[in-house]
């Protein structure tokens, strides 16, 4: 859905009459065209389905969206082709930690934000903040005050990490992803009744989970094969996991190559999400779209291990009696049952699980490349970047990528 002709027109540097701007030619791993095709066809085009069942034009409401956009803004630039298709104005709400001493990043996102801001369809209350996602749990941080305590709802939140968020051990008492997904994740089930999305990007290599947060996620895995039988058949008939991996209903971690670590890790991200909005009231439901993963460890032996997930979140009903009897009748009797819609998402986990996209493969067509790249240029050019030299480079990167999957046969 990516249409980066647009942006063109409407993001010009030479409007920014406060600073000089030169072209920038330091590039790095999230300007790749991979990433762009991420953007293109999972982000973008489930944003668009949600802003059509949210009516959003006829109700002349802004799409609210959250991400940690970077100094470039890139994921809102390329998102506003999509909404200017619709003619929906975005409303975004970035974090963004820049240190003190980096004024070239400073001054970037500045310029970044004026472009923006002037746009037909960008909500010029929009705003990037200067804190961290994991101190949103601290009540008295810039990111709580102005991601939750003064914000409404968001029908997006796009949380694209670098690393992987599972990095720090369960429980651990600083500041870390897990408390501030979790109080995110909250937010939204407790104070919403639309439906939205929520995208995650995160690695899921071996080195980058602790371990004690894989244990719990086989632990948790295999407590679910124990209640619920589609889940088990399922992993089995699709075989997610290697030979002699799962039997009988338990994990042997013994025997667990990078395949079965991916795939074991992004049930356990599908479960964790989904534990927390449906295990108490209010709760929403999140049925796990198209995965879609790439190669950061130029391994032979590895697989994707960037993978960018995606849930629709749909609020469930709570059914209600009235204990006086007074009422004949009560509330929501006829909608799904919790529990049967909770095991068609731990199903939908499984089935995403696979059929991941391997962004890499795809692109190893000659044609689809040229495709992304030329979507990326677009978004590049709009963020004043120097087209020719970032053109030479996104092919030399692209040519690494080759090599491995030639090396794999």
């Amino acid at each position: 859905m990516d249409r980066g002709d647009e942006l063109d027109s409407g993001l010009g540097y030479e409007d920014v009459s406060h600073a000089k701007v030169t072209l920038k030619r330091d590039f790095l791993p999230w300007h790749k065209p991979r990433k762009q095709y991420i953007r293109s066809n999972q982000w973008n085009n489930v944003i668009g389905r949600l802003i059509d069942v949210l009516d959003l034009k006829s109700k002349a409401r802004s799409l609210e969206y959250l991400s940690l956009p970077g100094p470039d803004l890139l994921d809102v630039r390329a998102l506003y082709s999509t909404c200017a298709e619709k003619k929906v104005r975005i409303r975004f709400t970035g974090l963004n930690a820049i240190a003190v001493e980096d004024k070239a990043s400073t001054m970037d996102q500045l310029i970044s934000l004026d472009e923006l801001r002037g746009l037909e369809f960008i909500d010029p209350s929009s705003g990037v903040h200067q804190d961290q996602l994991q101190r949103l749990s601290n009540k008295s941080s810039i990111a709580y005050q102005n991601v939750i305590k003064q914000a409404p709802t968001y029908d997006v939140i796009n949380i694209d990490l670098c690393g992987s968020f599972l990095e720090s051990p369960p429980k651990d008492e600083q500041n870390n992803y897990y408390e501030a997904l979790f109080e995110l994740l909250r937010f939204q089930a407790d104070n919403r009744s639309d439906d939205w999305l929520f995208f995650i990007t995160t690695r899921t290599n071996q080195d980058m989970v602790h371990v004690e947060t894989f244990k719990r996620f086989v632990k948790v895995l295999e407590d679910i094969f124990d209640v619920d039988q589609a889940v088990y058949d399922k992993c089995n008939e699709l075989n997610i996991f290697s030979a002699d991996v799962l039997v009988d209903r338990k994990i042997d971690i013994s025997k667990v190559d990078n395949l079965s670590f991916n795939n074991l890790v992004s049930a356990g991200i599908g479960k964790w999400v989904l534990s927390a909005l449906t295990s108490q009231t209010p709760s929403f439901k999140s049925k796990m779209l198209k995965l879609f993963g790439y190669n950061v460890k130029l391994d032979p032996n590895s697989t994707c291990d960037m993978i960018s997930f995606g849930f629709w979140c749909t609020k469930m009903p709570t059914k209600a009696v009235d204990v006086f009897g007074l009422a004949a009748g009560g509330v929501n009797l006829n909608s799904e049952d919790s529990e049967v819609a909770v095991s068609r998402c731990r199903v939908s986990v499984i089935e995403s699980i696979s059929k991941i996209v391997d962004v890499d493969q795809h692109l190893s067509n000659d044609e689809e490349f040229e495709l992304a790249l030329n979507s990326s240029v677009r978004l590049m050019k709009s963020a004043r970047y120097d087209v020719i030299s970032y053109v030479a480079w996104a092919r030399k990167e692209h040519a690494k990528v080759m090599r491995l999957l030639a090396e794999r046969g």
